[in-house]
Formats: structure tokens, C-alpha cells, sequence
């Protein structure tokens, strides 16, 4: 009795000890409402001030090559007086912006776009002048063991920061799964992430609310802080800062076109100082052509090369010394150079482009209740031809398609494990149905079929893409139902996965041959055609004619590789 009264009363300091302890957690989450920024800025709008250009940086590789520029004089080659500052809290950005300390925002095109509607409240508008970079690996968002996939994050709980860099990036994720934004839960926070300053024991960050808090079950965060929580970027071991069972289920080395880095200007700037501004991109162009160069050949110019690294982990970091930390940043971008603005504002030979990307995320902005409508987000109309002159003539050279996988390994792979390789690393698929007999897949028919294929492989440009063939089982189970011969049984799966197998490379031939009509240069590589017979069927068996239909098909399925690096080593 006495020991039965014992465990009860343990039961009851157990459960209250953990009532407590969440209640404390709760209570030390500092969370944020989300508000458009049109209604959270309240600044007055200021004439741009003479004088000293002021020039915002954030704390990303890309401005690396900002501070390159201004250090080797190529804003004062092109008339300029410039001064560089960092300020991470966009809102400040979009507060100095309008009282005219300077007429320049500098941010990720979700940022930018969400800034839009702050200026045309006040009557001015925003152009998008100039693309630094992308994003190729400094952003992740990890999960806990119960997320395996981008699609399980339906009715789930996200922490990412408000008005930060990962707005658009989860957007387009969910999008991409077809998770509606509305069953999604976001949680907000002020900062991107631990922020150097004392909290007085305030949760003010996602990394840290999703260590403390368990029923948040993803977070976006960037990729140092990625590796902290998941052991190094395996599985979370629950020591030393990470989270037990934690994984990255998807960084920007896979999804590598949806962050683009921008500059954009006030509009009433821009039309009063057109020449002014085109210098500015003048200059950074060069510099990030100057940035690679000394890159390229840092140990014959190592100490020019640790001059600017000390620089600009001053600058970005508040720590001369911290120049590893500046160079991992540099590993985590990719610079596109004049090709690439080019690209960009042109649309020619990519879809994303900065007007796509102003329609995705102005669209899921609005239902994540942080825009209020559609806002014009205008683009600089440069003369490229024009702006090209006196740069170096590597600027004017499109970007070389390098293959990024070993296709025969690849193939290799799957053959071995058919069945339960496909669903490890899946990230999306689409899937095109075909005719009995059918051989042909003509560009007419499944043009949107393409167009959606292409987007996705656009989107995430670092993915391996595995173009799938499927055939239907119903006629082998019949034969065995039957009792024919195992030899004839046999003859017939091999049939199937031949006949799946030269479907599979009928896409796909068709598919890079629209692309390549379409001026898109991919990397061919990139999209590997195996024959799954009938391994993997959708009905076993079909019981009706729709389900019948439903196996006979080819699926594109876009596979996220980062853990499978040492498998598929690129092609040097």
C-alpha cells in the first residue's frame, strides 16, 4: 500500500516537474506576430542625402565582393564615394532607406519584395538593380526524426526569423511538396540566429527555440547552425547543442536557385541618378570578377588575399581574425557574375528569373499574411551590351554546363536497390501517364508535363533527377494466377523492365530536346533514366481500368544527394 502510495505521488512530482519545465520554456520564447512590414515601418520618407554613398552589407559571402570593390578603389574609378556598414535587421535597412541615409536596400529577394509594399505606401517603388549570388549550401532547414521528407511537414510546426532570408525559401519548399502554406504552422522570431548580444535568458531566435522547444518539428536556420544540431550534418546525437534524431532534409547545395542575393534602390534615386547607379554595378561587377581572380590565385597573392579576408571578417563578423569563417561563407554561394544578371533580368536560358521568383513569392507571402497584395517590383532595364564595355572579357562569357554526376554509378545504384533506394532522399515528384504500347512522348502532348519538370530542375539545379519508367503488373500476376511456367514468367518481368526502361529514355530524350529548343542548357547528367518493370506498381493489383491506367507511368523523381555525396562523387 505504502509502495503504491509512493510511485503515485512520483507520478504526480514527475508530471509536475514537466508542466513546469515546458511552462518555463514557453515562457522564455520571445515569439513574433506576423505583419506585413507595411504595417510594422512607420518612418517618414526623407530626401536622399548628398554626399558619402552609404552601402549596406549583410552578413553573406556575396559581400565579400562588395568590400573587395571598395578596398581595391573601383567605386572611386567610376566616380564614386562609397561607405560600407553592415546591418542584418532588414527592418533598420528598410528604415534608413526611406529617411534617405542612403538609397540603397540590400537583401534576398524575399526581403525585398516584402519591403516593396513599405514604399508604396509612401508613394515610391523599388528597383531591382543587381544579383550578387545564390544561395548553394549557407541555408538549411532541418527536422526532427518524425520529418523525412519535405511532404511530411503537413500539420507540422516550423521556426524560422521574421522578415529574414528563409521566408520565400520554405515557401517554395511547401509549394514544390503541394503542402498549402494554411497547414503549416510558423513560428517567428526576431533574429536569424543566437545574436551576440545578452537576451536575459530570452529565446529570441529559431535555432535556439527548436533546441528547447520539442513540438516545434523544423526550423530554418543557417548551415553552421545546421551541423551544430544534426552532429555535423549526419543525425543529431542530443549532445553538445544538437538535437536527437535531427536531420538536414534539404540545404541550398540541392535547392540552389531559389535565394537570390540582391541590390535594389529607391526609384526616385534611380530616376534622378541612372548614371550614378549604373556605375555602382559597373563596380561590383568588376569587383567580384577582381574577388575571383585573387581567389583563384591566393597563394601567389597570399598577402593581399589575408589584407581582404581580415578586412571583410571585420566588417561582416566584428573578428579580423575570424577569416576561416569568412571562407566558408565564400564556399556557400555562388557568384553569377555579368552571365548571370544577364540571365536574371533577361529570362534567356533560365526560369528563374527576377520576375518568377517576385510571382512566387509575392503569391505565397500574401497567404503567409506578410504582404497585403501585389506590389510592382520594377528591374533596372540595363543596356548590357552597354554596361559590358571596359569590364574583363571573362565577364561576357556564359557559365560553362559541368556535369555533376556519375551517371553509370548512379545506375549502378538503383539496380541494386530498386525498391528501397527511390524513396531515400525523395524530395518531389511528377508523374506523366502513358497509352498501352505507347513509345512516343511528343512535346505538344506533355509540354506541361516538361515545363513543370524544368522549373523543379531549375529550382533545385543541385539535385539528381531520376526519370523513371512503370509498367503495369496486371498480365504477369494473370500468368501466374495461370500457372504458366516460371521460365515464361520470368521472360515477361524482363520484358516489362526493358519496355519501362526504353520509356523512361524516350522522356527523357524528348525532355532535354524541348529544353534545348526552349534555350535552356542543362546539365544532362543531372537526369538518369532506369526501368523499374514492375517494382514498384501504384495498385497491386489493379482493380479497375483508372487503376489499370494509373500504373503505366513515368515519374520524375527530383532526389536531394547531400547524403549520398560519397556515392555520387561529381565528375572531375
Amino acid at each position: 500500500m505504502q509502495k503504491k502510495k509512493f510511485l503515485n505521488i512520483l507520478i504526480v512530482f514527475c508530471v509536475f516537474l514537466l508542466f513546469v519545465s515546458t511552462g518555463a520554456v514557453a515562457a522564455n520564447l520571445v515569439e513574433l506576430e506576423p505583419r506585413p512590414l507595411r504595417d510594422v515601418v512607420s518612418t517618414r520618407v526623407g530626401s536622399v542625402r548628398s554626399g558619402t554613398l552609404q552601402v549596406p552589407l549583410i552578413l553573406w559571402g556575396g559581400d565579400v565582393a562588395t568590400i573587395y570593390t571598395a578596398d581595391n578603389g573601383l567605386f572611386k574609378a567610376e566616380g564614386l564615394d562609397v561607405s560600407l556598414y553592415r546591418e542584418d535587421v532588414f527592418r533598420n535597412q528598410v528604415e534608413s532607406c526611406l529617411q534617405g541615409k542612403t538609397p540603397y536596400l540590400r537583401g534576398t529577394m524575399g526581403m525585398i519584395n516584402a519591403a516593396a509594399e513599405v514604399f508604396k505606401k509612401n508613394g515610391l517603388e523599388l528597383v531591382i538593380i543587381y544579383q550578387l549570388t545564390w544561395s548553394t549550401g549557407g541555408d538549411a532547414l532541418v527536422t526532427r526524426k518524425n520529418v523525412k521528407r519535405p511532404r511530411d511537414l503537413r500539420n507540422k510546426t516550423i521556426a524560422l526569423q521574421l522578415y529574414g532570408p528563409h521566408m520565400d525559401y520554405l515557401a517554395n519548399i511547401m509549394d514544390s511538396a503541394n503542402v498549402p502554406l494554411s497547414r503549416v504552422k510558423f513560428r517567428w522570431f526576431k533574429e536569424l540566429q543566437l545574436p551576440p548580444y545578452d537576451t536575459k535568458g530570452k529565446i529570441i531566435d529559431p535555432v535556439s527555440a527548436f533546441l528547447e522547444d520539442s513540438s516545434i518539428d523544423g526550423v530554418m536556420c543557417i548551415i553552421p547552425d545546421a551541423l551544430n544540431l544534426t552532429s555535423g550534418g549526419k543525425v543529431g546525437t542530443g549532445a553538445a547543442g544538437s538535437v536527437k534524431g535531427a536531420g538536414i532534409i534539404l540545404s541550398t547545395k540541392t535547392a540552389s536557385r531559389i535565394i537570390a542575393d540582391v541590390y535594389a534602390v529607391r526609384s526616385d534615386y534611380f530616376k534622378r541618378n541612372k548614371s550614378k547607379v549604373a556605375a555602382f554595378v559597373r563596380a561590383l561587377m568588376k569587383g567580384q570578377e577582381g574577388l575571383a581572380d585573387l581567389i583563384a590565385n591566393k597563394s601567389r597573392q597570399a598577402s593581399e588575399y589575408r589584407k581582404l579576408m581580415g578586412h571583410a571578417a571585420d566588417l561582416l563578423l566584428g573578428a579580423p581574425q575570424a577569416i576561416p569563417d569568412v571562407e566558408a561563407l565564400l564556399g556557400d554561394c555562388q557568384f553569377v557574375g555579368y552571365a548571370g544578371n544577364v540571365k536574371f533580368f533577361t529570362g534567356k536560358g533560365t526560369t528563374r528569373t527576377v520576375g518568377r521568383l517576385t510571382g512566387e513569392i509575392q503569391r505565397s507571402f500574401m497567404k503567409m499574411g506578410l504582404m497585403k497584395g501585389k506590389v510592382t517590383l520594377r528591374s533596372a532595364g540595363w543596356d548590357y551590351a552597354a554596361l559590358a564595355r571596359g569590364l574583363p572579357g571573362i565577364t561576357r562569357k556564359s557559365v560553362e554546363v559541368k556535369r555533376k554526376f556519375d551517371i553509370k554509378k548512379v545506375e549502378k545504384r538503383i539496380s541494386v536497390e530498386s525498391s528501397t533506394w527511390a524513396e531515400a532522399g525523395t524530395l518531389f515528384q511528377i508523374e506523366i501517364n502513358f497509352a498501352p504500347n505507347q513509345s512516343a512522348f511528343s512535346e505538344t502532348q506533355y509540354a506541361g508535363d516538361f515545363n513543370k519538370a524544368l522549373n523543379i530542375a531549375q529550382t533545385y539545379g543541385g539535385s539528381l533527377i531520376i526519370i523513371e519508367g512503370h509498367s503495369d503488373p496486371l498480365g504477369i500476376l494473370r500468368a501466374k494466377q495461370n500457372r504458366k511456367p516460371a521460365v515464361e514468367i520470368s521472360q515477361m518481368e524482363q520484358q516489362a523492365k526493358n519496355l519501362s526502361l526504353s520509356r523512361a529514355r524516350a522522356v527523357r530524350k524528348t525532355f532535354l530536346a524541348y529544353c534545348s529548343r526552349k534555350g535552356y542548357k542543362l546539365d544532362e547528367s543531372q537526369f538518369v533514366a532506369v526501368g523499374m518493370g514492375i517494382a514498384n506498381p501504384k495498385y497491386n493489383p489493379p482493380r479497375t481500368k483508372d487503376e489499370w491506367a494509373a500504373n503505366r507511368r513515368v515519374v520524375f523523381r527530383i532526389k536531394q544527394i547531400e547524403a549520398e555525396l560519397s556515392e555520387f562523387t561529381p565528375l572531375k
